[in-house]
């Protein structure tokens, strides 16, 4: 029964990636009219490209935002 239950939230979070994706794919042209529009310009991706980079920097953004949660709760405990 809980191979069922693994499998299900398996398949349900990879249907919400699809759905994510899809949704960014088809409104980049307006949400780049919409930049264009308020005079933003786009910063050039010059992100991570291989696989490994994107999953290093997702783990660095990670472990900052853990150290800020950290210091946030030390401050409500004072």
């Amino acid at each position: 029964m809980n191979r069922h239950f693994s499998d299900a939230r398996y398949y349900f979070r990879r249907g919400f990636e699809h759905l994510y994706d899809g949704l960014t794919e088809e409104t980049e042209p307006l949400r780049r009219r919409l930049m264009e529009m308020l005079g933003r310009e786009e910063a050039e991706e010059a992100g991570p490209q291989t696989p490994r980079e994107r999953v290093e920097r997702g783990a660095r953004e990670a472990a900052t935002q853990g150290r800020q949660a950290v210091r946030k709760v030390r401050r409500r405990v004072r």
